[in-house]
């Protein structure tokens, strides 16, 4: 496969990784905001009450049809009692998610450094290559441009989704998405 055309695959991965990731982002916040709501709700300190009703009205302004199936769908952080499984249950989904976005961001920011690397070091040879020009010594053919050159140019290093211990990471965060979503 051609190194830009590796390139633009990461990028269209890199960006729905982008998405992705705002997404558990934004259902990790609603998980916390949620578990403030119901840990606050009640309480005799103006603080919590100031963070409960500043909680109902995010409520009231975002209560329209899809966020508000998702408002009522989505677990709370428990924020009290010494139930590990809830909690992890709450926050093992969107933490995985996220790393897995993050590591396909990774990938393509890494092409995409060593596609300039490479792009810098052509053109750095046709500078060379006019400098013995004009100083009458012709080594490099005309004919060579940075267009053939980068066409040219191969990545044979797998990406890292496609390596054996990226399969790995890949199975091992799915099991833990599923055994999360699985107890009860």
């Amino acid at each position: 496969m051609k190194f830009t055309d590796k390139l633009k695959k990461s990028k269209k991965r890199s960006r729905f990784a982008y998405l992705v990731a705002f997404i558990a982002v934004t259902y990790f916040l609603m998980t916390v905001i949620k578990g403030l709501y119901f840990w606050t709700d009640g309480s005799g300190i103006s603080l919590a009450q100031n963070i409960n009703s500043g909680i109902k009205w995010l409520f009231a302004k975002t209560w329209i049809f899809p966020i508000s199936n998702l408002w009522e769908a989505i677990p709370a952080i428990p924020f009290e009692g010494r139930d590990i499984l809830s909690f992890y249950k709450v926050l093992i989904p969107p933490i995985v998610v996220f790393f897995l976005s993050a590591l396909f961001i990774t990938d393509h920011r890494v092409l995409r450094a060593k596609f300039y690397e490479l792009k810098t070091e052509i053109e750095k040879e046709i500078a060379l290559r006019e400098m013995r020009k004009d100083a009458g010594l012709e080594t490099i053919s005309e004919s060579a441009s940075i267009d053939v050159v980068i066409s040219k140019a191969t990545n044979d290093d797998p990406a890292w989704h496609n390596t054996g211990w990226g399969k790995v990471v890949i199975g091992v965060a799915i099991a833990a998405v599923v055994t999360a979503i699985g107890l009860k």
